[in-house]
């Protein structure tokens, strides 16, 4: 390797090219010299790629760079190569050999030459040059946008790859690819032996996210994300550009996207114009009769506009290459060109059938009736393409124009309701709330107390989403509605009432039996699937939640569907069962997918997916399915636990940054963001070190009333974090009283709770064994039997600790031996390294000064650091720093094996024991 390099912290998206190109430099060291192709489009980051990777190579590596202009071939020849030859001479020195023909370009070379030999002998001098420098250090050559180069530089370009042998040199070269007419050079590059080739792509979404939190120095909001990934197509530059630029673009980027535009003859830059209207993907039909002409005079102006990579082929039609160029050219049209223009799209597709195409030019153009009616078909239309999003956009169209006389056989109420409906299907709970509450105060409740129920019940639904605080809606809707026993309407709201107020189990199991009853009587299948599912999860009853399943499909459900696994998973993780839980949470997740609901219920199944694929020790899967539907712009309550989940996965892989972001981003989240994230900021705390704010951690925990209104399975997790945070206090030498008290507090917590199936019995074991470091054996036969890997190689390797904290050398080894595969093939880099120190060989007390061993019989009795101070009369600093040392000098990660170690060499008289 050349040397450690470091990498700027603004630089996003593009990590592993960054990592490519260093790859490429260290094979041009070891094996010889090396061509790396960098290609991109304008603005895509190429130079950006460069000037980083130049950053990171630190002093060892010399960076000598220059740039084609875009005169090309009428401009300077060797002029990038003239740059680089200038720097290396600089960096050569100006000493005598045989640099006569370059002494025709620099004349502190020397004399120049004759003619003789020309350019091959040039070409000559320019190799020994580089091979010069190189062999003093290694040495990076870049060329910037070959495709602007001229003939001269690519013909050298070729000689110095070609004839290059001095290990060293890197040649790094980026161009265009829709512009570059040098074929052949590339070529010739890609066969050299030694070539790493890289095109550099558009940024995605969450690309796009991590550049303008860079830029602004704050997290975006995700609609900020999402309209400047689409206004940019993921161009850094342009992202750069929009990063604070509201709305219209900044007249720097639009003079320089209106430049190609501009310098068009006028009959193609008008067809430009008119292509720019359509929005995006415009289909040749459709462009030629708002052009008002067609055949061959319209195909050679769309093939000066593709030849100019202005405009793409796509299917049928055509598209801009970029969003931003499009929406450059729209903005400089005045404002009469955009309305007729408009209206001539509009007229064009007046009987198409594309009705959401139809209402936007309408209702740019102005005409109101007719693209209020056809918002109205619009939304239709995408709900049955289960194009919620769609939905929301089209309606929320139609209520901006609405008129009390318009005939679309629906009131306003109608149209708020199904607007609230498709963002619960969609994920936009917090603007459903919004429609339901419009609803609402537009209904009259004594008149209408049904159609007022069904909004209270939407939003409800909506609420509880958001926040968890939908209780008191459906409640409200449930005094609306008669006592019937025959009220479907009832119970549907009975069954949401009774999903909402678990885990208060004993008030939920009534009504979801009630609302089971109701849906037996009535043959209404929505109130029996809910009634089966929450009677089902409280029975344990895997089979009533199959039949519920039964009849979601048979309803044709989407949402429905998505509930059942939801259930099926709990079920399923809580009896320890985490294949199952994962079959079931994915099954989900794909059905999400298809049908448009990956927003809502799919990131809110990924979290069981998640969670179970963790405890299931398949923590790549895990990864994988909480990045991707993170990237689904979730909503606040699964975003807050996806986070947690990403965030805990992190900390056990080792990656203290990672998980420091996720508990940052879940820390001071509502009660939404789940309990977990307890877990997840006390343990954080310890592996930071940072003793006394896990502590704190643990006791809001246990101060929280959530703690005893949760499920205990979620609950005791937490638990165990607090005991392992009360061990590493215990080691790091906290007062033994106050760790007792705090372990009382836990086991009374615990106490408190119930059982809740498998997996918390063995959560429930591990903490028992934590408080009392006893009962190792049960903790590892729970988890092995569930086959949790991590946690069963937690469990051996404190039950390994405390055999050989007792003498029992064998048995304490074994366990280790298994714990440190166990930790191997999940990648918990902690804790493996954790099992690596406790097995090393314990080096002899012969190291320890004669304080040390005073220290260490005090620490044998069971004495806190601020004790031992009293007692030797120092500093409980200083007390400190001897306990570290003595715990490094003799490979102890706690008191307690200090303790034991000493007990079993004779230097304390006191039984580890009494230091526990």
């Amino acid at each position: 390797m050349v040397a450690e390099r470091v990498v700027s912290p603004v630089f996003v998206g593009r990590g592993e090219e960054l990592s490519a190109l260093a790859a490429a430099l260290d094979m041009a060291v070891e094996q010889g010299p090396a061509v790396a192709l960098v290609a991109g489009e304008a603005g895509i980051g190429k130079s950006r790629l460069l000037a980083e990777f130049a950053r990171s190579l630190g002093p060892g590596v010399r960076v000598v760079g220059g740039a084609c202009a875009e005169l090309g071939s009428d401009g300077l020849p060797y002029a990038p190569l003239v740059t680089v030859l200038r720097r290396l001479i600089r960096i050569e020195g100006v000493l005598p050999g045989p640099y006569r023909q370059l002494a025709r370009w620099f004349p502190e070379l020397g004399e120049a030459g004759d003619a003789e030999g020309g350019k091959h002998r040039l070409y000559e001098e320019v190799l020994t040059l580089v091979e010069r420098v190189a062999a003093d250090q290694p040495v990076v050559v870049s060329i910037e946008d070959l495709h602007w180069s001229d003939a001269a530089t690519r013909e050298l370009l070729g000689f110095l790859a070609r004839n290059l042998t001095q290990a060293g040199v890197l040649l790094v070269i980026t161009y265009r690819p829709q512009e570059t007419s040098d074929g052949p050079l590339l070529s010739e590059l890609a066969r050299h032996q030694r070539t790493t080739s890289l095109r550099l792509d558009r940024l995605d979404r969450q690309g796009v996210g991590r550049q303008l939190a860079a830029i602004l120095g704050a997290e975006p909001d995700s609609a900020a994300v999402r309209r400047i990934h689409e206004r940019s197509d993921g161009n850094p530059l342009f992202v750069e550009a929009l990063a604070r630029a509201g709305e219209r673009t900044p007249d720097s980027l639009r003079d320089l996207l209106l430049y190609g535009p501009r310098s068009l003859p006028g009959p193609a830059r008008a067809l430009l114009r008119i292509a720019s209207v359509a929005g995006g993907r415009v289909g040749h039909r459709l462009l030629a009769e708002v052009a008002g002409q067609d055949g061959a005079e319209l195909d050679a102006l769309l093939r000066e506009l593709v030849g100019r990579s202005l405009l793409l082929t796509a299917g049928d039609g055509y598209d801009f290459r970029h969003a931003l160029i499009r929406h450059a050219v729209y903005e400089d049209l005045l404002p009469g060109e955009r309305a007729r223009l408009h209206a001539c799209y509009a007229e064009a597709l007046r009987d198409s059938g594309a009705h959401a195409e139809l209402a936007a030019f309408a209702y740019a153009a102005g005409d109101r009736g007719p693209a209020r009616s056809a918002a109205y078909l619009a939304a239709g239309q995408a709900r049955g393409s289960y194009a919620y999003e769609e939905q929301v956009r089209m309606l929320d169209q139609v209520l901006e124009l609405w008129d009390p006389e318009a005939r679309l056989g629906a009131d306003r109420i109608d149209v708020l309701t199904g607007a609230a409906e498709a963002c619960m299907l969609s994920g936009d709970y917090a603007r459903g709330v919004d429609y339901a509450t419009a609803g609402l105060a537009a209904v009259d409740e004594r008149r209408e107390p049904e159609r007022a129920a069904q909004l209270l019940e939407h939003r409800g639904r909506l609420r509880h989403r958001l926040n968890a605080t939908g209780v008191s809606d459906w409640e409200r809707a449930l005094e609306l509605l008669p006592a019937a026993p025959g009220s479907v309407q009832r119970g549907r709201l009975l069954g949401v009432l009774a999903m909402g107020l678990l885990p208060e189990v004993d008030r939920a199991r009534e009504l979801f039996e009630e609302a089971l009853g109701i849906g037996r009587r009535t043959g209404d299948a929505t109130v029996t699937i809910r009634g089966l599912l929450g009677v089902g999860s409280m029975k344990r009853d895997i089979g009533m939640l199959a039949e519920a399943r039964t009849l979601a499909e048979r309803l044709d459900s989407h949402d429905l569907l998505m509930t059942v696994p939801m259930y099926e998973a709990t079920l399923h993780t809580r009896a320890g069962d985490q294949h199952r839980a994962i079959e079931a949470a994915g099954d989900g997740i794909r059905h999400a997918r298809r049908y448009g609901l990956g927003r809502s219920r799919g990131t809110e199944l990924a979290r069981y997916a998640g969670h179970s694929l963790i405890l299931a020790g398949r923590w790549d899967e895990a990864a994988a399915v909480l990045e991707e539907s993170l990237q689904e712009d979730p909503p606040p309550l699964p975003r807050q636990a996806l986070r947690a989940l990403a965030g805990h996965l992190s900390l056990l892989r080792g990656d203290l940054a990672a998980a420091a972001d996720a508990a940052a981003a879940v820390e001071h989240a509502g009660s939404g963001s789940l309990f977990p994230r307890y877990q997840l900021l006390c343990l954080l705390a310890v592996a930071q070190g940072d003793l006394e704010r896990a502590d704190l951690l643990l006791d809001r925990a246990l101060a929280d009333p959530a703690l005893t209104r949760i499920y205990s399975s979620d609950a005791r997790p937490v638990l165990v974090a607090g005991a392992l945070a009360q061990r590493a206090r215990l080691a790091h030498g906290a007062p033994g009283d106050q760790v007792a008290a705090r372990q009382a507090e836990l086991a009374a917590a615990d106490a408190a709770l119930g059982v809740d199936g498998r997996l918390d019995r063995a959560w429930q074991i591990m903490l028992h064994a934590l408080i009392e470091d006893d009962g190792w054996d049960q903790a590892v036969a729970a988890w092995r039997e569930l086959r949790q890997p991590y946690e069963l190689a937690l469990s051996l390797f404190h039950g390994a600790r405390a055999a050989l904290a007792a003498g029992e050398r064998p048995g304490g080894t074994a366990r280790l031996r298994e714990a440190a595969r166990l930790a191997r093939e999940l990648g918990a880099a902690p804790l493996a390294r954790e099992i690596a120190l406790l097995g090393r060989p314990r080096p002899a007390q012969d190291g320890l000064t004669e304080r040390e061993r005073d220290v260490l019989r005090l620490i044998a009795e069971g004495l806190s650091n601020r004790q031992i101070a009293a007692r030797l009369h120092i500093s409980p600093s200083t007390a400190g720093v001897h306990v570290s040392h003595i715990l490094t000098k003799l490979g102890a990660a706690t008191r307690t094996e200090a303790a034991a170690i000493a007990f079993r060499a004779g230097t304390a008289t006191t039984s580890p024991e009494s230091t526990a």
